[in-house]
């Protein structure tokens, strides 16, 4: 039985990028600037009996005006819904909501025509696990030997045979929440699965996914420690040439006495 998760979280520029567009959330804390640490929490899970823990990653879109607005305001509107993030039916509502938001901040003046983001979140209950994506930040599952991405890219072109990985990366996304100057709706991709002890999710935007590929991925969460992990793999972006702002965030899930990596 899941009774603890421990969470570690970096957000950054990256080496070209003169700000940070990209916004991560654990919890009730939200960062938007620079992490050049990872920055770990811990949890139980009876904490989060009431209403779910929710993790998320959003990144606010390169070349659109107002993209650390779209990024941190979305986050912020899914917060809101978190007593209903316990269903993949929930999460899906509480991302059109976002999506919406983001439409009446455009229309009222808030932010810039065309500003948006993509996301992905996961929202933690004592009974399930919850994910859900828009636009091409991912979601992959760790279990100790294979690495799994349970989110689907917005993306054109081929998928691979499990229908979510795009086969090539893209710049183009197919939706996201706002990025347009009129309303366009959106179908979110979530899903629902029971938590396993011993599990990591990985969440994190293109600034790393586009860079650093699944086997090098998996080689660096084959280590036990998590900061050690993201630090790495933040390496590995900035080494590429960290071309975009880079947001990972680990989450690992543990049984009562546990210790936390």
């Amino acid at each position: 039985m899941v009774e603890k998760l421990v969470v570690h979280a970096l957000t950054h520029p990256g080496a070209l990028r003169p700000a940070n567009e990209d916004t991560i959330a654990v919890g009730d804390w939200t960062a938007a600037n620079t992490l050049k640490q990872p920055k770990r929490f811990e949890f139980t899970v009876n904490q989060a009996t009431d209403e779910p823990l929710l993790v998320a990653v959003a990144d606010g879109m390169g070349g659109h005006g107002g993209g650390d607005v779209a990024s941190y305001s979305a986050v912020a509107q899914v917060q809101r819904h978190l007593p209903n993030l316990s269903s993949a039916a929930g999460m899906a509502r509480a991302l059109e909501s976002a999506n919406a938001a983001l439409y009446d901040m455009m229309r009222e003046g808030e932010g810039p025509p065309g500003m948006g983001t993509t996301i992905a979140a996961l929202a933690l209950t004592p009974g399930g696990v919850v994910v859900g994506n828009v636009g091409d930040s991912r979601i992959y599952r760790f279990d100790g030997d294979s690495l799994v991405q349970l989110s689907t890219d917005d993306t054109p072109g081929p998928k691979l045979a499990d229908g979510r990985t795009a086969l090539h990366t893209s710049p183009i996304i197919t939706q996201s929440l706002g990025g347009h100057p009129d309303f366009a709706g959106i179908e979110p991709h979530v899903a629902e699965e029971p938590p396993a002890p011993g599990v990591r999710y990985l969440l994190c935007s293109d600034g790393l996914t586009d860079l650093v590929g699944p086997e090098a991925i998996l080689a660096r969460l084959n280590v036990r420690d998590d900061a050690e992990s993201v630090s790495a793999l933040f390496s590995d972006a900035m080494a590429a040439g960290g071309r975009d702002n880079i947001s990972i965030v680990l989450v690992r899930l543990l049984e009562s006495g546990a210790a936390g990596p």
